[in-house]
């Protein structure tokens, strides 16, 4: 599991993604990422919010994490 969250951290550093697209670009099940996104919560930031998916373009919930200073 710690490989998962690792990979979900990577994807969406300064990349604000929707779950459907982080998703297919890292073969970890729709249904686990939300749970694997709090996981990460809890040792660095996640913002999540209703903007541009950069991958798919659309408009909907997506989630990022900016790189720390």
């Amino acid at each position: 599991m710690p490989e998962k969250g690792a990979l979900l951290a990577v994807l969406i550093i300064e990349r604000p993604l929707c779950v459907d697209c982080i998703a297919e670009k890292s073969a970890i099940r729709a249904d686990e990422i939300e749970p694997l996104l709090a996981r990460i919560a809890t040792r660095i930031a996640i913002t999540s919010a209703v903007d541009r998916c950069r991958a798919c373009g659309e408009t909907k919930k997506v989630h990022i994490s900016s790189r720390a200073e």
